[in-house]
């Protein structure tokens, strides 16, 4: 019987995953709730065009280029790609396995950090150099063991070698638990390791807490509490992925927000829940229609002097959503940049650069530096390699 259970969750569960890939991944154009052209103050202006060198769809893991690299990953292949500022794959690295210098296909993180490779798995640190050399494998506390799935996230902070902060990855299957109102008030949202010289491990050290006034914090079920986390200006900042407000914490001083901003999306909408207590093999559409609905937070990346960049969806009207799925099509969300002036407490949506007939780049942006992005369009046509499109962010 236990056996039968487990097998039932898990099959609830990959369809839930795949219904969160879905209320992410596409996020394009509809023909409603559109960003008046009064409220464009900022736009992207073309500047250059790439061409990458890679033949199988893949996806960017890293949000911005680190030391003039991007870290991209092929997800048919399971193997990552080094690509510099003009778009040429300097180095491909897959080093799955269960050996000595392996890593496990579970991968949770990756990133570039100190011109080396690093790559977490459920278990482990694993750093390696561009060459693809293994340098050094160190264990880490994780007392719950995920499984990932996609493409590994990049959010993967050092602030040296011995100390690094990451959002809590377990996190994403508390829309699951029946008992995820109970688990609120303590499972993390970021977790902070520090190396110790003891246990030869990085052990946990600091966490944040949501905010229990925040939106999330309720007695009915939302189909995703992840949150987007980075750090800037000495601070960690957090924005939940289907909420429009920026938390502010300092690691080490209090595991709940020290302050908080509404940011004031356009047409970003307060979180649908779901009145249910936990998912079923008869209720997961329910959950897929929620995300689609749902408006979302998809792509993060600070830039100069305290501002950042966002892409959001703005999510799909109920009728919209059964129009489409009684037509057999997919929902696909309306895509708009959001940048942020900090200095001002003020924002500003963006159109962003069409792609084909939409304006959607899942896992395809990367923030250059110098208030440039590199877009990468979708191959509709067979061949042996992606074309991108650096645009500039410009104030009219």
């Amino acid at each position: 019987m236990k056996n039968r259970s487990s097998a039932k969750f898990h099959q609830i569960s990959q369809k839930l995953i795949l219904a969160f890939i879905i209320s992410l991944g596409f996020i394009s154009r509809k023909k409603t709730d559109r960003i008046s052209e009064t409220q464009q103050v900022y736009f992207f202006e073309f500047v250059d065009s790439v061409k990458i060198d890679l033949m199988n769809d893949f996806g960017f893991v890293t949000n911005r280029a680190v030391d003039g690299f991007s870290l991209a990953y092929t997800h048919q292949e399971g193997v990552f790609h080094l690509i510099n500022m003009s778009g040429e794959v300097e180095y491909s690295i897959d080093r799955r396995g269960e050996g000595p210098g392996d890593y496990s296909p579970n991968l949770s993180f990756a990133t570039i950090f100190d011109g080396n490779f690093v790559f977490m798995d459920i278990s482990n640190l694993h750093f390696y150099s561009f060459n693809g050399d293994w340098i050094k494998s160190i264990p880490y506390q994780n007392s719950e063991v995920g499984v990932q799935a996609g493409i590994p996230g990049s959010d993967l902070y050092f602030f040296d070698s011995s100390r690094f902060v990451v959002p809590n990855q377990n996190i994403g299957y508390l829309g699951m638990s029946p008992v995820s109102l109970a688990l609120l008030d303590t499972i993390p949202l970021w977790i902070e390791y520090n190396f110790s010289d003891a246990t030869g491990q990085y052990e946990k050290s600091n966490l944040g807490l949501m905010d229990t006034t925040g939106i999330l914090y309720s007695k009915l079920k939302y189909p995703n509490y992840q949150s987007m986390i980075w750090l800037q200006d000495g601070f960690l900042w957090q924005i939940p992925q289907i909420s429009a407000t920026l938390y502010q914490y300092r690691i080490g001083s209090s595991v709940y927000p020290l302050d908080k901003i509404s940011l004031g999306i356009p047409n970003f909408k307060d979180p649908i829940n779901l009145n249910i207590e936990s998912p079923e093999i008869d209720n997961f559409k329910s959950f897929n229609k929620t995300s689609a609905m749902n408006s979302s937070i998809g792509y993060v990346v600070p830039m100069d002097d305290g501002n950042f960049f966002a892409i959001y969806g703005t999510g799909v009207p109920e009728y919209e959503y059964d129009r489409l799925i009684e037509d057999g099509n997919l929902p696909e969300k309306e895509s708009y940049g959001y940048y942020f002036d900090r200095t001002q407490s003020k924002g500003y949506s963006i159109p962003l650069p069409k792609n084909g007939e939409h304006s959607s780049f899942w896992n395809k942006v990367s923030y250059l530096g110098g208030d440039k992005f590199l877009f990468v369009f979708e191959n509709n046509i067979e061949r042996d390699f992606y074309l991108g499109g650096v645009y500039s962010l410009k104030k009219k």
